[in-house]
């Protein structure tokens, strides 16, 4: 197997980071590739708790439409100051 790399850039950024590490270049990009595909996965799981986040507040507040929350808020807040009672 190889992969060929034709972009000096690259080439200097990849023996800087093995001597970084004190690893072969081979090593180097290994660990750099799974570290970044772990970063994709780690955002990928994050969006997925946001959205079943999001999904979880438009459920609370569908089941609360048509409630009316103000006695509620009367016995839970201060009406002037807006504080907890």
């Amino acid at each position: 197997m190889s992969l060929n790399i034709k972009n000096e850039d690259v080439h200097a950024a990849v023996r800087e980071l093995a001597e970084r590490l004190g690893v072969s270049q081979t090593s180097a990009v290994e660990q750099a590739v799974r570290a970044r595909l772990e970063e994709l996965k780690a955002d990928a799981e994050r969006e997925e708790r946001v959205e079943r986040f999001f999904a979880a507040v438009t459920a609370a507040q569908d089941a609360f439409e048509g409630v009316d929350l103000e006695p509620f808020a009367r016995d839970l807040y201060d009406s002037e100051t807006g504080l907890p009672a």
